[in-house]
């Protein structure tokens, strides 16, 4: 899954993946534990929300998340989960000496409250790797604050995330990808069809500026290193018509091997379903991701 625990930078969701990541301020039911656990409290309702996503190299992400609502104040827990396994150990060239597998896990709760159009959320993480025969924990903490402008309109967020620490695994600490991120949604249109079926349906654009604060040995799947702390800014423009049907696509620029992302979801009350697709710029595959939401 990369560098530094990388797995924390990928969407959990297949709704967060479709819009390139921008979703700083973008609502995205449960799944804002692992992003920007502010926006847990302007949802209109409790949700939970399952995910599996099959990425590039035959790693699989799973994650799982539910939010409850009262009053002003939302509380959330969630699992997120990344692996691989089959690969081949070897101490010295010739036959392999068997298999190992790799594996992180993050166990998170969060907490968030509403000020009127304002809101601030902090999320905890139980972090766990395996690597072979090693193994380490740790833990990281993510806070966030989002506002509401013109009536909803216009929403601004601000995170910071995944800082923490974890201990060695073997001789050497993994990184964490802590990072600062800055987001906005903004409604643009609603275009309205005519005659007897109107179906109105409203455009909507996300934008994330993302600044890591740690050098990683590589930056989001590139293979390369960077002397100073990757940068990444999303764009995303989203269509919801009438709660039914709703289509992503966006683009993400800095040193990334997926900058393209796109997606389509269908509203089935009180069941949305999600799909992503992510392909690589590299060649080495496609990212498919499949998720389910559900209000309570």
């Amino acid at each position: 899954t990369g560098s530094g625990l990388d797995f924390l930078n990928i969407g959990p969701s297949s709704r967060i993946l479709s819009l390139a990541e921008a979703s700083t301020a973008t609502l995205t039911g449960s799944s804002a534990i692992y992003t920007n656990p502010a926006l847990l409290s302007f949802e209109s309702a409790s949700g939970a929300d399952v995910g599996y996503t099959l990425w590039i190299g035959d790693i699989n992400n799973q994650f799982a998340s539910v939010n409850i609502l009262k009053d002003r104040f939302s509380y959330g827990f969630g699992v997120y989960n990344s692996g691989s396994g089959g690969f081949e150990a070897r101490d010295t060239p010739g036959p392999s000496a068997g298999s190992f597998s790799i594996s992180y896990l993050s166990l998170a709760a969060s907490g968030a409250y509403r000020f009127g159009d304002l809101a601030v959320g902090a999320t905890g993480h139980l972090l766990r790797e395996e690597v072979f025969s090693y193994r380490a924990s740790g833990f990281a903490f993510t806070a966030g604050a989002a506002m509401e402008l013109l009536d909803s309109r216009v929403r601004l967020g601000a995170v910071l995330q995944h800082v923490g620490e974890m201990n060695a695994l073997d001789l050497v600490s993994t990184t964490l990808p802590s990072s600062f991120r800055f987001g906005f949604k903004a409604d643009l249109i609603e275009v309205r069809s005519r005659g007897l079926n109107d179906l109105p349906v409203l455009f909507t654009l996300h934008g994330d500026l993302n600044q890591h604060l740690n050098d990683l040995p590589r930056v989001d799947f590139t293979g390369e290193s960077s002397d100073d702390p990757a940068r990444f800014f999303s764009m995303a423009i989203s269509a919801n018509a009438s709660d039914l049907i709703t289509a992503q696509i966006g683009y993400r620029w800095g040193p990334t091997e997926r900058p393209v992302s796109t997606g389509f979801g269908v509203y089935v009350k009180p069941v949305y379903v999600h799909y992503a697709f992510v392909p690589f710029s590299t060649g080495f595959g496609n990212v498919h991701s499949l998720g389910v939401r559900t209000h309570f």
